[in-house]
């Protein structure tokens, strides 16, 4: 099929654009301070969270021991106490304790709901840390160190927030660096084919790759159909176009359209659009199919590039996909939510007898699939790599580069009490039985559609007096701290579906849907547990029973199970502390005798708060425990009246793809303190 190419450059030569309609273009407002003249009262000013996030001490707590090797002599030159603490636990939000998959019910192995000691000692650990003023590491321990992934094509002028700050071109900024070989101004980016070989992953250079290797969409659509706003995908040629590989990568929506067609096409564009709108009058078309049509009429890109199997040398040179570069591509959180082109999992995966059928005699037999990617390399080392040509990227700083803490890598308290791979845990958790609990009927939950730490502005420490946003590259960049959810009474709207949510799931696999069935239990439903410890110094005692005490918080409640961003999982813990007796005597006049006394923790806290003091931490630990005992006070949900406003999250609706703005913004989120004043 004859056709004739066209750049942008071109087009802007051989038409007059005098005389189409577009609107002069305006000029950019004035770049403005970072929070320097914030609005009142505007909506946008004010990141709100079900959330937020308890800061990291400046330095970690030290264990009273230097070295693991010496852990037999330590216990030997200590006085040893064991025994147990009761627990009571009232939940005063419904409670949800998940079975895994879409199961509906809450924990129940032998029929009765249960708390298992496994989710028990997850939640008490991480309190532990806090208030132990523990070491914050990588590795899955306390996060997972890994690099999170981004895209900025556009300066994006939906993102300008009120004090006139735009992250997007600083971001923009950040991707065109990292994507452009700064010599030559050309993008770094090289198309190839992803190819799996005897379990291990390569990537084969297309060599032959030309600039007009594109057809224009609305040739592509004569071809094979329309075009989704959203589609992306590969999609293999047919017939005479076999070896033609294309990457759709989606179309966003043009503002300008007549920018990117001669004049002809424009003229054909203005037609159909007024076709449009005149069948909207008269009724023949509804709003939804309407918008739907306009969307897909004004594409901001107007071509599809495609590779082909021609441009392989299947005798040259192919580069290795490292274990990590592999790793790092598939936890990639964005990619996963918005089911974007995954190249080891893909509808574009040739294989089989297609794969010989389309390569042809040129294949090497031990080649077992094969997709198109585009990718970056350093030598014969891939950097990054992805499906079209302005891919996602990883940040070149880790996570872990925005830990802050100093002697992180020192033994902390939670080595010596929880355990490490090498030394023995000494306190054990039980599963929390009911004494009595309800169930609530089951329903359709809202999606849980969280933001996670590619939402810099709420993930890293965002000052008020810095001009720009930090983002994980940045000089400096802190991370905030220990995630933790906020106390609030919940309401059926908190967490019951939408009829829209539910319209939206209602036709997709199981697998696939946002939503979930949920039949939590009920408020006021109580359970008994109990924590077994066995050889814990005096100072160990002290900072396990802080977790309960809080430096004397009494109206503390803690979040357990799933559901939390909806208000689920508040429980108050009631703990009894009982240490174990010298063995005298087997029998009392009562029967067996209890090997335990009940005991107050006073001595005990008071021991571990006098170590605190010794290593000089009064004021560090002060902060932290501050922080805790705001987030975990109960007390603030009927003391502050718009508490539900103050902590509210920030996600759309998934039915009609709605934002809300403040993400569009990237709004910083507040302090703890900065939330409840």
């Amino acid at each position: 099929m004859a056709r004739k190419s066209y750049s942008l450059e071109e087009f802007r030569k051989q038409n007059d654009y005098k005389t189409t309609e577009p609107p002069p273009p305006k000029k950019n407002p004035p770049q403005k301070k970072f929070f320097t003249q914030p609005k009142k009262n505007s909506p946008t000013e004010v990141a709100t969270a079900p959330y937020n996030f308890v800061s990291l001490p400046e330095k970690v707590l030290p264990a009273p021991l230097d070295d693991l090797r010496d852990f037999a002599a330590y216990m030997e030159s200590n006085e040893l106490f064991s025994g147990e603490i009761l627990l009571d636990i009232e939940a005063l939000t419904p409670l949800f304790i998940g079975i895994g998959g879409n199961e509906s019910k809450t924990f129940a192995p032998i029929g009765t709901p249960i708390i298992p000691g496994s989710t028990l000692r997850g939640m008490f650990k991480n309190i532990f840390k806090i208030v132990t003023c523990g070491a914050f590491r990588g590795k899955g321990e306390d996060f997972n160190d890994e690099h999170i992934y981004f895209r900025c094509l556009m300066k994006n002028n939906h993102a300008e927030r009120a004090d006139g700050y735009n992250w997007s071109r600083d971001l923009n900024n950040h991707y065109v660096d990292l994507m452009t070989d700064k010599s030559t101004g050309k993008k770094n980016a090289r198309p190839g084919f992803l190819v799996s070989k005897k379990g291990k992953f390569f990537i084969v250079p297309s060599k032959n790759h030309r600039k007009d290797d594109y057809l224009m969409i609305s040739e592509f659509q004569e071809r094979y159909g329309a075009v989704d706003n959203k589609d992306s995908r590969v999609f293999w040629g047919k017939d005479d176009e076999i070896k033609r590989a294309y990457c759709l990568t989606g179309n966003q929506f043009a503002k300008q359209p007549w920018k990117l067609m001669d004049r002809t096409a424009y003229q054909k564009y203005k037609a159909t659009l007024a076709e449009l709108h005149a069948k909207l009058k008269a009724g023949k078309i509804s709003k939804k199919d309407h918008a739907f049509e306009v969307r897909r009429l004004n594409r901001g890109k107007q071509i599809i590039r495609y590779t082909s199997l021609d441009y392989v040398d299947w005798n040259g040179q192919w580069l290795e996909l490292s274990d990590e570069a592999q790793n790092a591509y598939r936890a990639d959180r964005n990619r996963i939510r918005s089911s974007g082109v995954n190249l080891f999992n893909s509808e574009g995966i040739l294989k089989g007898a297609e794969l010989k059928r389309r390569v042809g005699s040129a294949l090497p037999d031990d080649v077992d699939s094969l997709i198109p990617c585009h990718y970056i390399a350093d030598g014969k080392s891939i950097k990054s790599f992805g499906h079209g040509q302005c891919f996602r990227i990883p940040y070149q700083n880790p996570i872990g580069a925005a830990v802050k803490i100093s002697g992180n890598e020192a033994i902390d308290f939670s080595d010596l009490v929880f355990g490490t791979k090498t030394l023995a845990s000494r306190v054990y958790f039980e599963d929390a039985t009911p004494e009595n609990f309800s169930e609530l009927q089951e329903e359709i939950a809202h999606p849980l559609m969280q933001p996670n730490p590619t939402s810099y502005q709420l993930y890293l420490k965002q000052e008020q007096n810095d001009d720009k946003l930090k983002h994980w590259d940045t000089i400096g960049a802190q991370i905030r701290g220990y995630k933790l959810y906020w106390h609030k009474p919940v309401k059926p709207d908190d967490w019951q579906a939408s009829q829209s949510e539910r319209k939206f799931d209602k036709d997709k696999p199981a697998d696939k849907r946002l939503t979930k069935k949920m039949t939590p239990l009920g408020k006021g439903s109580k359970f008994k547990a109990k924590i077994r410890f066995k050889n814990l110094t005096a100072i160990e005692l002290g900072a396990l029973m802080m977790i309960f005490d809080l430096d004397g918080l009494t109206t503390a409640a803690y979040k357990i199970g799933q559901g939390k961003p909806f208000g689920f999982g508040s429980v108050k813990v009631t703990p009894t502390l009982f240490i174990e007796d010298a063995y005298d005597k087997l029998f009392d006049a009562d029967g067996w005798k209890n090997p335990c006394r009940e005991e107050k923790p006073t001595e005990f806290l008071n021991a571990f708060k006098n170590y605190i003091q010794a290593c000089g931490m009064e004021k560090s630990w002060g902060d932290v425990i501050d922080e805790l005992g705001k987030i975990l006070n109960w007390d603030v949900t009927e003391k502050i009246s718009d508490w539900r406003k103050r902590i509210q999250s920030m996600s759309g609706d998934v039915s009609n793809d709605s934002v809300d703005e403040r993400f569009i913004k990237r709004v910083p989120l507040q302090k703890i303190s900065e939330v409840l004043k």
